[in-house]
């Protein structure tokens, strides 16, 4: 069945304000991007590097933000959405149009599924195909877990998270120990845990090592978003709404504070500590503490404008 909504209760959903001309009875069937935009839906334009779009387009419905209300007047043959921040209203767009395509509200425990008996299992958790939950874990209420994931054993996982498949949370960390002389190579024996907290999202084969010692744990805090192919090593603690990109590999006892961004490829050196709200750029190797609020890239990662000026530097020698 096709969801339909006018544009005015669309408005009224993202609490913004229409500006232009157009039909009352207008109706909204769907989302799209701006450079591909599709009649009768509805897309998005963030920020002015996108604004140019909209002179090629006639009729279109399209989010953007107050601070480039001008441009609702340079190319006024469009119908605009004022709001406070389009891609945060796109979203809750999105759940409206397409929020029955989401696996959201499913439940129960899928027949290839080796759950423990002594796993802890909370209210309305989802369980997919050849997931494997080990002794004495604990799933909270509304956690989705997907095909393929394996959570070791004294792991917990909080409420209303997002397991994605393939991943591995609690393996036993990398600490290799190499006797030269003896002509030996170890692993130290990790017997702590894995702790998640409520509404984070860990992506397809990411991988969190446990805690070296009993009493220890590798901590995740809440809200944290975690991409695909990360690797978090044992006795990390990851700050509340850090947001991880792919391919990121987060060395052990790692700890970084609350709302921070790390990018694409970053690797952080093993024993850092990252300051709040700090921005770990594109491929950044962060061998060195990062304090609150600074910005990093480079290799070795230093303040993002020295880098810049470095390398223009550079750049204009060769």
């Amino acid at each position: 069945m096709t969801i339909e909504a006018d544009v005015n209760a669309i408005a009224d959903m993202v609490k913004g304000r229409i500006t232009g001309s157009f039909d009352s009875g207008l109706k909204i069937i769907g989302t799209c991007s701006i450079d591909n935009y599709v009649p009768d839906k509805i897309s998005f334009i963030r920020n002015e590097k996108y604004a140019g779009y909209a002179a090629d387009l006639r009729d279109a419905v399209i989010l953007i933000p107050e601070d480039l209300a001008d441009y609702c007047e340079k190319y006024p043959q469009n119908v605009y959405i004022l709001v406070e921040d389009p891609a945060v209203a796109m979203m809750d767009i999105q759940d409206f149009f397409y929020g029955d395509l989401s696996d959201f509200g499913k439940e129960g425990t899928a027949s290839s599924a080796r759950i423990d008996e002594t796993a802890e299992i909370g209210d309305g958790v989802y369980i997919g195909e050849n997931v494997v939950i080990g002794r004495n874990v604990v799933i909270g209420s509304g956690t989705r877990i997907h095909p393929n994931v394996s959570v070791y054993e004294n792991c917990r996982l909080g409420s209303d998270c997002v397991i994605d498949s393939g991943a591995c949370i609690g393996t036993p960390g990398f600490r290799i120990e190499q006797d030269v002389p003896q002509k030996t190579v170890r692993r130290m024996l990790h017997v702590g845990s894995v702790v998640i907290g409520d509404r984070v999202e860990i992506g397809a084969n990411t991988t969190i090592d446990r805690a070296t010692f009993e009493n220890d744990a590798t901590e995740i805090a809440d809200d944290v978003k975690i991409d695909n192919l990360v690797q978090i090593g044992h006795n990390a603690g990851i700050g509340a709404r850090n947001v991880i990109a792919a391919q990121t590999c987060i060395g052990g006892s790692v700890k970084t504070g609350e709302d921070v961004w790390i990018g694409i490829g970053v690797t952080v050196s093993n024993g850092v500590k990252i300051g709040d709200r700090a921005k770990l750029l594109l491929n950044a190797v962060v061998a060195y503490d990062v304090p609150d609020d600074e910005v990093v890239s480079g290799f070795y990662a230093m303040p993002h404008r020295t880098w810049k000026n470095l390398w223009e530097k550079w750049r204009k020698q060769g």
